[in-house]
């Protein structure tokens, strides 16, 4: 069961009390700075981390805003220093650092990024996380269609954990009164 954690939220974001969905406030929240805390991002991470098995959950709503969710890895954390909870470690190209993989709305796309054109409103989407196979899938389950999958290993072996993460948008971004919210579909170890 994917529950997002406050411990890592921006303090942007609030959580609700089960964990299943999370809104952009708009206003910066009194709370504890650690070392795991996004503090640059409006990003949140789930609380549980997978090392194996079959995962499947989804996001709905999808709004008008720029969201973005897909997994990171555990490393991305043990980072200290300047970088320490701002999410500034995904790969970028010829750079040898930790791989990201998720799925953004925005139509700014980065040169680290696999940038997908989706025609129309995306209303739900589906996650599967394969760790197996070495294979993260998205769907817009609205069109019933696989909308990108990623081999989420460079030839290696997955070590750690790859933790769901989930974001509003930008910080520059107004916020959205609609909160993102997790539906799990199954776990299979």
């Amino acid at each position: 069961e994917i529950i997002q954690d406050d411990y890592t939220a921006h303090p942007r974001l609030e959580i609700s009390d089960d964990g299943k969905s999370v809104k952009d406030t708009g206003t910066i929240r009194n709370v504890p700075r650690n070392e795991k805390r996004f503090d640059s991002h409006i990003f949140v991470l789930a609380k549980e981390g997978y090392t194996s098995g079959r995962h499947y959950w989804q996001v709905d709503p999808i709004s008008e805003a720029q969201t973005a969710f897909g997994v990171v890895p555990e490393e991305l954390y043990l980072v200290e220093g300047p970088h320490a909870g701002t999410g500034e470690h995904c790969k970028e190209e010829g750079r040898a650092e930790v791989t990201c993989f998720g799925l953004t709305t925005t139509p700014i796309c980065q040169r680290s990024w696999t940038c997908l054109r989706v025609s129309g409103k995306l209303q739900k989407i589906g996650i599967f996380l394969d760790i197996s196979a070495k294979k993260m899938t998205f769907y817009n389950i609205h069109k019933k269609a696989t909308l990108y999958t990623f081999t989420i290993s460079d030839g290696g072996s997955q070590e750690g954990k790859l933790f769901p993460f989930f974001s509003t948008g930008p910080a520059v971004a107004k916020p959205d009164t609609e909160p993102l919210k997790i539906v799990q579909g199954f776990d299979d170890e």
